[in-house]
């Protein structure tokens, strides 16, 4: 009979069935999870219009602040103007003032241009006045600058201008001649840096000064500004590229200009809000909150509807093989034994009585013929086996042998185990069946095993073997998807007879068609290509040519959207196993390092433009650093080489050079009296003469201001080279005419000549800086070689140089006293005050033996004070002694006199007026150009300090200088004093000296008396003062006071 099943039936089982609570759970999921991207696109959408209203809120903001900070530099520039026509139209300097004062307070003011009538007069910058209008400072190109005024010229309004400088905006300012007059004198012009602008105006778009306080950080913005009057002009100020990012645009109200700004964030208007992944974690973890749970739910369910199923399918199986054993036992000859009772009643069935050559009939307890049937030497174990079974909670088993009526014996296997009936009575219950052919089997077996055992040690190896490189060939394959599937590579195979490739879906989505079954022909590959690459493709191609080159291809296939993607191929032929030959390939991407290498080959052809100017201005900055601009000869730095290239080559071969150091004689007064331009042409005259009288392989460098150096590489005897510096002589004698004025100079000329191995060229440079002092110092216009002795005395100059500069820190040098007596009384009036060396190995030194060189020291000064110091503490001893002094001389040298401190120092010292004079040599102060000596001069008179011109007579001073000057004493030089006695010519040129000296008020000092007899007829003639050694000899101050006290008895 057939029953259908009811509806209800059908609804329980659709609860019950494991599917359905799934399906519900997914459901559910399926739903949260679309809740879930709902509300992260509406917190996206939320986020760009967030940043929209940001954006439009601070270009709104950026506006009033740019046109705030440019109306108050409109009102800052007015400021200059106002000054510029008030006070400072016809003073550069007083305009520089104002200007320095204004940059002080605006820190993006680069400059300020001053142009009269609209032309480029002055650039004021923070360095300093620039004039012209060519060449650049700061980043301003002056150029363009006076291009902007030009184009403005003779508006009347102001103009701020963009484009044309680099980094910086032009607020053109006109300037008036009148307060609101129409009539326009010019115009300035400030040159404003467009980055300090903006951080003048409270903003920054750079992370570096972010920092920076009362700055707005606007690094996230991308902003623009354009002027709307110059569009020929990119924009001044960001990047316009900004068109790309659909830009927000104000309209920027400036003075003078029409500027349009551009803001869109970098990174653009479809960006992610920051704290997306906070968000969606915080979805996921909502979304996991109400789903996992349902799913725990929906799987308790199905594991309960399961269980049902499983006990249901449980019970019809054990049916089945409760059948399933009784046809497996009779089968397989399997018989049952089971014990009961105190374990010593056993029962058989049939089979198990048969299998142990026992009657099948026999019932009751069979447990002796059990037994008995048992083979002798295993009842034991058997009887073990039965205790076990029938004791033991375990199951176990047992092998014994039944020996047969024929004397066979066979193998039983007996399996059992004691279990508890439902009354709780004890029962045992076993299995029995023959294992003659297994025990025979396992023998047999056991005996091939041990033949087999070396076998399978070394197929266990192989396996492992074969199993690592599975796993390699596994790890490999998918290290090759995941590169492939990462770099988007594709992968095709290409039948060459069929022309029919097959293509993977990245082949396909490189090729920008659908993937279907993956087979392609050749013809509409071809098609999808490029129109100017298919040729070349054709070429490359496996179907078109007969030997396939195994080389890359790259086309350019033309995508859908309208851009073009560039497609690398490669590929190799494969031969499979049945001969045939099939072109296996891969297929990538390489659209970005086509274009990557396209712009790197533009970026190579402008540096390679770039390089060669850099080559030839590296060229030039070479010769210009090993040449003198003026004159283009050599310079030092280029000598410098050659001497040390010299030096080297010494170390290998004899070398045999000679080395010309030359100074211009008279070049400083040229300069001073001419100006640089005609001592400029006088360098550039002198190099041509020494360029036309070397040789070509000769150097002429030109290493100091007025110094030149030949170096010739020959071997030029001492005389030939002699005869070089004569002709170089004399052609400078030869004037040249500098705008109608005939200059002329001389010239000194030091040789030094060197010749031999390891010869340092350095040193002879130096030697021939050593004759050419020597040639200085013989009277110029000369030449000298450097000699051996010449050294000597060099050497000998230096060590007496640097005892004088020891000697003044060692106080060495002291005073001594001369004194001087009136001619017609013979009684004291004063003395004269010597310096004298008390040198620690030589004793007393006069001052021929050092003055010079202090001189070249520029010490002579030094000595002066030292002298005048010795002198005022002297005077302060002898007035304690009783010793009266009515004066004293001091000498004064030249660069003394120049001292602009001279006065401070003598004003701080205790000088009573007319105690002190000063002895001048008439050569030293004659000049009216010096200013700070005649000045001097005054304030010292002032002092109450005297002037006496020393060694009168052998100068060149004029009465008119002397009514100028108007000197205390004139002393008459010895040179003419001590030839009075025999010549009657000197005797008349003293009579004469004395007579003009008295028409002047002059008083006359005689220096070189050296008998009475000068003295007497010095009386004669007029003279007032006497001094010499017929009187005394220069006396320590000891020696002084003792003779000054013995009344001068014996100092002569």
């Amino acid at each position: 009979m057939k029953f259908w099943p009811s509806s209800g039936s059908k609804s329980l089982r659709l609860v019950r069935s494991t599917k359905t609570p799934t399906a519900f759970a997914l459901v559910i999921a399926l739903t949260v999870i679309t809740i879930g991207v709902i509300v992260d696109q509406r917190n996206t959408e939320g986020f760009r219009s967030e940043l929209r209203a940001t954006t439009e809120k601070v270009g709104s903001m950026l506006v009033r602040r740019l046109v705030g900070r440019v109306e108050t530099d409109i009102a800052t520039s007015d400021h200059l103007v106002h000054i510029l026509r008030e006070d400072a139209r016809d003073s550069l300097h007083v305009f520089e003032h104002y200007v320095d004062r204004e940059f002080s307070g605006a820190a993006h003011f680069s400059g300020v241009a001053v142009a009269p009538d609209f032309e480029l007069a002055h650039l004021i910058t923070r360095d300093g006045v620039i004039s012209g209008a060519s060449g650049a400072v700061g980043g301003i190109d002056l150029a363009r600058l006076a291009n902007d005024l030009k184009s403005v010229s003779g508006r009347n309004r102001l103009s701020l201008l963009s484009g044309a400088q680099e980094g910086h905006l032009t607020l053109v300012m006109p300037v008036p001649k009148e307060e609101d007059g129409a009539d326009l004198w010019g115009a300035i012009a400030v040159l404003i840096d467009k980055q300090d602008l903006m951080e003048a105006s409270g903003v920054t778009f750079s992370p570096a000064t972010a920092k920076k306080p009362n700055l707005i950080n606007l690094d996230w913005l991308n902003v623009v500004l354009r002027d709307a009057d110059r569009p020929e002009y990119f924009a001044f100020f960001g990047n316009d590229s900004i068109e790309e990012q659909s830009p927000m645009k104000w309209t920027v109200p400036v003075k003078g200009a029409s500027w349009t700004m551009l803001a869109a964030p970098r990174s653009g208007w479809d960006v992610m809000p920051p704290d997306q992944l906070q968000f969606r974690l915080l979805i996921v973890l909502v979304g996991l909150a109400v789903i996992v749970p349902v799913f725990i739910a929906t799987s308790l369910i199905s594991e309960r509807n399961r269980n049902i199923n499983v006990l249901k399918a449980r019970e019809l199986n054990l049916i089945e093989l409760s059948q399933r054993f009784n046809l497996a036992m009779e089968a397989s000859n399997i018989g049952i034994w089971e014990v009961t009772g105190n374990s010593s009643s056993l029962f058989w069935d049939n089979r198990a009585a048969g299998l142990h050559d026992k009657p099948a009939a026999s019932e009751g307890n069979r447990l002796y013929d059990w037994l008995g049937s048992i083979y002798p030497p295993d009842r034991t174990a058997a009887e073990t086996h039965f205790v076990d079974c029938a004791s033991a909670n375990t199951p176990c088993s047992e092998t014994y042998r039944v020996q047969l009526p024929d004397g066979t014996l066979r193998y039983l296997r007996s399996a059992g185990a004691n279990y508890r009936n439902a009354d709780g009575s004890l029962r045992t219950t076993g299995i029995v069946w023959d294992v003659t052919g297994d025990m025979v089997m396992t023998q047999t077996l056991r005996n091939a095993k041990e033949n087999t055992d070396i076998k399978n040690a070394e197929l266990e190896l192989a396996l492992d073997e074969l199993s690592n490189r599975e796993q390699q060939l596994e790890e490999l394959s998918t290290k090759l998807d995941l590169a492939l599937d990462s770099y988007n590579c594709g992968i095709w195979e290409s039948n060459p007879v069929t022309h029919i490739e097959t293509w993977d879906a990245r082949m396909c989505q490189l090729h920008g068609v659908p993937f279907t079954d993956g087979h392609i022909r050749a013809e509409d590959w071809i098609e999808l290509i490029h129109p100017d690459d298919r040729e070349h493709a054709k070429l490359s191609s496996y179907h078109f040519t007969e030997n396939f080159l195994p080389e890359p291809l790259v086309v350019r296939v033309p995508q859908p959207d309208g851009s073009i993607r560039y497609i690398r191929s490669t590929g190799k032929v494969h031969t499979t196993r049945d001969g045939s030959k099939k072109v296996v390939g891969i297929a990538f991407d390489v659209t970005q390092d086509a274009i990557l290498t396209r712009e790197l080959k533009a970026a190579k052809d402008e540096a390679d433009a770039k390089n060669a100017e850099l080559e030839i201005a590296k060229s030039r900055i070479e010769h210009n650093s090993l040449h003198d601009p003026l004159t283009l000869l050599a310079n030092r730095r280029k000598l410098d080489m050659e001497l040390d290239r010299l030096s080297r080559s010494s170390h290998n071969e004899r070398q045999k050079f000679s080395i010309l150091h030359l100074d211009l004689d008279r070049f400083k007064q040229i300069n001073d009296t001419l100006g640089h331009a005609a001592g400029d042409a006088m360098l550039v005259h002198a190099s041509r003469i020494l360029s036309r009288n070397v040789r070509s392989s000769d150097i002429v460098a030109r290493i100091g201001g007025d110094e030149f150096v030949i170096l010739a590489t020959d071997n030029s005897s001492a005389e030939q080279i002699g005869q070089l510096a004569q002709r170089i002589i004399a052609e400078f004698h030869q004037p040249i005419d500098f705008e109608g004025f005939a200059c002329r100079c001389g010239v000194s000329i030091g040789i030094a000549q060197a010749s031999g191995m390891n010869v340092d060229a350095r040193r002879t440079l130096v030697n021939a800086d050593i004759a050419l002092y020597r040639a200085k110092g013989m009277g110029r216009n000369r030449y000298e070689f450097f000699t051996q002795n010449l050294q000597a005395e060099i050497v000998s100059h230096k060590r007496t140089a640097d005892e004088v500069l020891a000697g003044i820190d060692n106080d060495e040098f002291i005073t001594f006293y001369q004194p001087q007596f009136d001619a017609r009384t013979n009684q004291l009036t004063g003395v004269e005050a010597l310096i004298r060396w008390n040198h620690p190995h030589h004793g007393i030194l006069a001052p021929d033996r050092f003055l010079k060189i202090a001189e070249d020291l520029n010490v002579s000064a030094a000595l002066d004070h030292i002298v005048l110091q010795t002198v005022l503490k002297d005077k302060m001893r002898w007035a304690a002694l009783g010793v009266r002094i009515p004066k004293v001389s001091v000498n004064v040298s030249s660069k003394r006199l120049h001292d602009e401190t001279l006065i401070d120092t003598l004003q701080s010292l205790a000088i009573v007026p007319g105690e002190i004079s000063f002895e001048l040599v008439e050569s030293i102060f004659l000049d009216e150009s010096e200013a700070s000596a005649t000045g001097n001069l005054e304030r010292i008179k002032e002092l109450g300090i005297d002037i006496e011109i020393d060694d009168f007579g052998t100068g060149h001073t004029s009465i008119v200088s002397l009514l100028k000057l108007k000197p205390k004493r004139l002393k008459i030089d010895r040179q003419l004093v001590m030839p009075i006695l025999t010549s009657p010519q000197e005797r008349a040129l003293v009579r004469s000296i004395i007579d003009i000296a008295r028409s002047l008020g002059v008083e006359t000092v005689a220096e070189g008396v050296e008998t009475m007899q000068h003295a007497s007829l010095l009386r004669e003639l007029g003279c007032d003062l006497l001094q010499g050694y017929a009187f005394a000899r220069p006396l320590s101050f000891n020696d002084f006071t003792e003779a000054a006290h013995a009344g001068w008895r014996k100092a002569a």
